[in-house]
């Protein structure tokens, strides 16, 4: 068996080849101008991102439907998107000859009440408890057949968008709660008919969304999907679950599977983990490697290069996956691949904030990305309220306003 490195290349089922195991992972970035297009300072950010390194850039998650948003300042893609807004970003993320993927998301459920008062989701089941404050979030309603259809045609197009704008694939976020996730579910798909009750069902809705891409944009684009090893929720998807989908999306050629797990309700993703433990996700990634033979990113928690050559060399991973450090130090990735630095690191807890752990440096990263994209370095130098307003001013500003049609 190759032993794989860092700086080692890796060649996707559909040709196209990764320049080294390095991946930034998505980050909602919350640039987007007010009628959700990408702006210049996005794509200053991501032309910083694409000098530091990093083989492959994963955007943030850009919507497919304009009515169903995660956030106010999310970039959608809408039949009146200005192409060349989106061929600016993806030059700007691709200048230095890395790969960019734009990735695909539907909020589903997770959609804010004051964005949307009656979400599409699988089944209509509660709302969203998000830190203990339903009231954020409304009662979504069961989406019929020609929702679903709509929703499905939606991905396909948006796809096909991006490869025209000049992005190099598309990763479909099937994690954290979101709608494909939500279809994957049992908690939130109770569904009987073609789309609900055994696995196969639940997973439909993924495998169609996918095909559909493929039909799309052809067999020589990568195509890549997040998907959670569990919910980590009592009665939703599990990991024996997640295996089985891995199989599913074996048989149907997918380039790139990303793993990660938990939604809004059970926040694995933010959470930090006791001692710092490396790769939240590795041990899943292990028994999946024992199933499956796919490429396989996994990201949450990764932070000491001998760690990732580890998991590398072991043939457990393909591609390591990194977020919050990048926002850090914009060239982490170079720095990691060239050995100058041995472990990559997050932004600092915020005072006054450390108590919300991980959701503290989540906050950080966002008002760093603020500053990246601004063209100044990022700061160790916020208070816990200077980082909260850097973060929340722009979205304040629109948070209260009536959502247009």
């Amino acid at each position: 068996m190759t032993i794989a490195t860092l700086n080692d290349p890796l060649t996707l089922p559909c040709g196209a080849t990764l320049p080294n195991r390095i991946a930034k992972a998505a980050m909602s970035e919350h640039l987007a101008s007010p009628k959700q297009s990408p702006t210049r300072r996005l794509a200053r950010l991501y032309e910083r991102w694409s000098a530091g390194g990093a083989g492959l850039l994963i955007t943030g998650n850009v919507m497919v439907d304009q009515a169903h948003l995660e956030a106010v300042r999310n970039v959608a893609v809408k039949p009146e998107s200005n192409i060349d807004h989106f061929r600016e970003w993806a030059a700007a993320g691709t200048t230095h000859g890395n790969h960019l993927w734009m990735q695909l998301n539907h909020p589903g459920r997770q959609t804010p009440r004051h964005l949307n008062p009656s979400p599409g989701a699988p089944s209509a089941v509660e709302p969203v408890n998000l830190f203990r404050r339903a009231k954020a979030f409304a009662k979504p309603h069961a989406m019929d057949e020609t929702e679903i259809a709509r929703v499905i045609g939606e991905f396909a197009s948006a796809a096909a968008f991006a490869q025209t704008a000049g992005f190099t694939g598309v990763q479909v976020h099937g994690a954290h709660g979101y709608l494909v996730s939500q279809f994957l579910s049992p908690l939130t798909n109770q569904r009987s008919d073609q789309w609900g009750g055994s696995l196969d069902n639940r997973a439909r809705f993924a495998r169609t969304v996918l095909s559909e891409i493929r039909t799309a944009v052809g067999d020589d684009f990568p195509i890549g999907i997040k998907l959670n090893s569990a919910d980590f929720q009592r009665g939703g998807f599990t990991e024996d679950e997640s295996m089985r989908v891995l199989r599913m999306l074996q048989e149907d050629g997918i380039d790139l599977v990303e793993i990660s797990g938990g939604s809004y309700e059970s926040r694995v993703m933010f959470d930090k983990v006791e001692n710092q433990r490396e790769a939240f996700f590795l041990d899943y990634a292990r028994k999946a490697r024992a199933e499956v033979d796919l490429p396989m990113m996994v990201t949450g928690g990764f932070r000491a290069r001998s760690i990732m050559q580890d998991a590398l060399s072991s043939g457990a991973l393909d591609v390591v996956g990194m977020a919050r450090p990048f926002t850090n130090n914009p060239h982490v990735a170079q720095d990691l691949l060239d050995g100058r630095t041995a472990t990559a690191t997050d932004p600092p807890v915020m005072p006054g904030l450390g108590r919300l752990g991980g959701s503290s440096q989540a906050i950080m990263s966002f008002a760093q990305m603020r500053l990246l994209a601004r063209g100044k370095s990022p700061t160790l130098r916020f208070g816990g309220l200077g980082a909260l307003l850097t973060s929340l001013v722009q979205e304040s500003a629109d948070l209260f306003k009536p959502k247009r049609p």
